[in-house]
């Protein structure tokens, strides 16, 4: 009987091939030819840029073809995909990922190049605004993110008001919250009109204001973490990342703005990421940035995403010296326990972020080896790079987790590890709302596939 059927069904694949031909004389390679079986009926879907749209699977419905093209819509195929396995939330042209070639690139240039010839600021320009700046454009950055990096009172005290101990990710969005508080005037509700739809100048100033706020946000509860003053500091001839070092006791540590300007560039964007997708979402209803680093420090927060970083970082304490390391792999391999920090969702050969970790970590030896820590971190990197039981599984440490030894080399609270991560990442999700608001606004509005009784 099924073999019966499964021969009606070719026949009649055939037969709808042979009218396709016939009536458009041949079907455009571009096209994914669709057959539902439930009526019969061929529908024909454009495919751009490897990829089909969504909506289009509306017009597949069980109505009859009598039936309006409305009610046709109302109960058309859904796309049933929960967390975005495979679907795309929109078009970009700032990175690209070849997952299993370990290929990384920012707008048209590799990682690789840019790390070896740029510094952060250049690659946040590029980022955002297509292009690496030139001079004059580099100074003209510095000069207007240097001159919101000035926190209003307020914001300084809502940081201090939390326990120095309070987890990093809820200082950090009550104090954006509190400077997007302070300047009123750039949220749209407030303003009582859309502020940044088809704006690029009031974009471009969300953008700088965004920077400035991350990175100060970050310094004062740095600063409350270990009991230190804060004291603004806004040189607009410094970069961001010198300015936030100052800030943070700091000053003239030339060593960790160095190795600050390559880690971030390594970290600056990576695709929609959960974080991304979730700041997107929040901008996609035309509210203004800041509020939505607010929604990704959130998102970034959680032990799938960035929090991960911590939670690793903290089994790496239980494991104390070398022996634990070993027992600790030895327990993994009998499947006792779950190794953190290894692996990623999508590279399936070595991060191309790696090589460059690893020479950071070079530059920093002498650190390294006064950091008993370390020693933990480089033993598991050892282990995971040599033993079969990984290697054959082609994992790897996974690039975020080892910028944490990179931060903790250089001498980083790891409270702040996280933070840090996210000053770094705030430049990619801005260059995506920039991207964004140069295209009709779109709320970012799932649908769902109800499977509850329903009501009569």
């Amino acid at each position: 009987m099924a073999a019966t059927v499964h021969s009606f069904i070719k026949l009649l694949l055939d037969f709808y091939y042979y009218l396709l031909n016939k009536v458009f004389v041949f079907p455009s390679l571009e096209k994914l030819w669709v057959i539902d079986l439930r009526t019969f009926r061929p529908y024909s879907i454009s495919i751009n840029h490897n990829a089909v749209q969504a909506t289009e699977f509306r017009k597949i419905s069980p109505l009859g073809i009598t039936a309006s093209p409305q009610d046709h819509i109302a109960k058309g195929l859904t796309l049933l995909d929960p967390g975005f396995r495979n679907t795309a939330v929109g078009e970009s042209r700032i990175t690209h990922i070849d997952g299993n070639r370990g290929l990384l690139q920012y707008r048209q240039y590799s990682i690789s190049y840019l790390v070896t010839h740029h510094d952060y600021e250049d690659v946040v320009h590029l980022l955002v605004w297509g292009h690496l700046p030139t001079l004059d454009e580099k100074l003209n950055f510095r000069s207007r993110v240097a001159k919101q990096m000035v926190p209003d009172q307020s914001i300084i005290r809502v940081i201090q008001a939390f326990s120095p101990d309070a987890p990093a990710y809820l200082i950090v969005a009550a104090g954006l919250t509190a400077w997007a508080a302070s300047d009123p005037d750039s949220v749209p509700v407030y303003r009582g009109y859309s502020i940044y739809e088809k704006d690029s100048n009031a974009v471009d100033e969300g953008i700088y204001r965004s920077l400035a706020a991350f990175a100060t946000v970050v310094a004062i509860m740095a600063c409350h973490q270990q009991g230190k003053p804060f004291t603004p500091h806004a040189d607009p001839t410094l970069s961001t990342i010198e300015n936030m070092l100052i800030m943070m006791g700091r000053p003239h540590d030339r060593q960790a703005a160095s190795a600050l300007n390559k880690l971030w560039i390594l970290f600056a964007d990576h695709e929609i990421t959960n974080s991304t997708a979730a700041f997107l979402n929040a901008t996609s209803c035309l509210s203004d940035p800041i509020s939505a680093c607010v929604a990704s420090v959130a998102s970034g927060n959680g032990p799938l995403h960035g929090g991960a970083i911590d939670l690793a970082y903290k089994r790496f304490k239980q494991m104390r010296n070398k022996e634990g390391v070993r027992k600790h792999m030895a327990d993994v391999k009998a499947k006792k326990t779950r190794l953190m920090g290894v692996g990623h969702r999508v590279y399936r050969t070595i991060d191309p972020r790696i090589p460059h970790l690893h020479s950071i970590m070079a530059d920093l030896e002498t650190n390294v080896s006064q950091n008993p820590l370390l020693d933990v971190v480089l033993e598991i990197d050892r282990t995971v790079a040599e033993d079969p039981y990984f290697t054959s599984r082609k994992l790897s440490i996974n690039a975020d987790l080892y910028s944490s030894f990179a931060y903790a080399a250089l001498g980083f609270d790891p409270r702040i590890f996280t933070p840090l991560a996210m000053t770094a990442r705030c430049a990619g999700a801005l260059a995506h709302w920039r991207e964004s608001m140069n295209q009709p606004p779109c709320l970012w509005r799932p649908r769902q596939v109800f499977t509850g009784e329903v009501a009569s």
